[in-house]
């Protein structure tokens, strides 16, 4: 039976811009409520797989050309390969404590930023949507980065419909304090210890995204023409008629996660009911 091809959803944005918690609410209402058979696709995961199994094997990830050798040799390239469908299959908790350690992130940054590493992930990629269409999936949701680029790739390739492109922002501190879980207090009336814990995650956060954005393949950057929405403003559908419509999300501001999810849920019901 040849299923028509999925439509896809594609969730980018800047560190620590909550994009990943939002897609997992997101996969979580499309299938238990609307009853949308949807593969999460997590990109950036892969990144962090090709930084473990390196350091593994003893790869200098300061040294562009080691990263570049490596990928170059079909056997490795394999084992990474391997490596991430054992990933896949672990339980979230044991994904995150494998790949969400801060010198896991800040490496996956030197990883993303060589050619050959974005095309060792956009070929998983087109596997990925491949075997979504064979399994009846009709709804694939991609979180990851510079993923405006890859999505109308895959498009023009025939393996998907792109349908929406959600890029997420958020201002720095309100970032940090939220991931040191010192929300909704205001940065000035933190004590001074506090202060520098804030101040030295945002300065990680703005190198990475200096980096990102910097980097010669796939940059991440925000859609050229898309309007900017705080999160809890977000229309049921965007005031513009293109093939895929862009939209930069604003996170911005302090609500529960599930109360944040509602708009981009209302907004991707829109566009996958077209």
């Amino acid at each position: 039976m040849q299923y028509p091809l999925p439509k896809l959803v594609t969730f980018d944005g800047q560190a620590r811009s909550g994009k990943g918690t939002i897609v997992s609410l997101v996969k979580d209402y499309l299938r238990d409520e609307l009853g949308h058979k949807v593969m999460l696709i997590d990109a950036g995961q892969v990144f962090r797989v090709l930084v473990l199994v390196m350091t593994e094997d003893g790869i200098d990830l300061d040294n562009p050309t080691a990263i570049d050798a490596y990928l170059s040799d079909e056997a490795r390239a394999e084992q990474c390969v391997q490596r991430v469908k054992e990933v896949y299959h672990m339980t979230k908790q044991q994904r995150d404590a494998l790949l969400y350690s801060p010198e896991i992130s800040t490496n996956s940054a030197k990883i993303g930023a060589r050619p050959l590493s974005q095309s060792f992930k956009d070929d998983l990629l087109r596997k990925w949507l491949r075997d979504a269409r064979m399994e009846g999936f009709d709804t694939v949701l991609l979180d990851g980065r510079a993923l405006e680029e890859v999505g109308a790739m895959l498009a023009r390739e025939g393996l998907c419909e792109y349908v929406l492109g959600l890029f997420f922002v958020c201002d720095p501190i309100v970032s940090a304090q939220r991931t040191l879980g010192f929300m909704p207090k205001p940065y000035e009336e933190l004590d001074v210890e506090t202060k520098q814990a804030v101040d030295e995650l945002v300065r990680s956060i703005e190198a990475r995204n200096k980096a990102d954005g910097e980097r010669a393949v796939q940059p991440v950057v925000p859609p050229v023409s898309a309007k900017k929405y705080l999160v809890s403003d977000l229309p049921g559908e965007l005031p513009f008629a293109t093939p895929c419509p862009s939209v930069i999300v604003d996170r911005s501001i302090e609500l529960p996660f599930d109360t944040m999810a509602l708009p981009v849920i209302r907004l991707i019901k829109r566009y996958l009911t077209n």
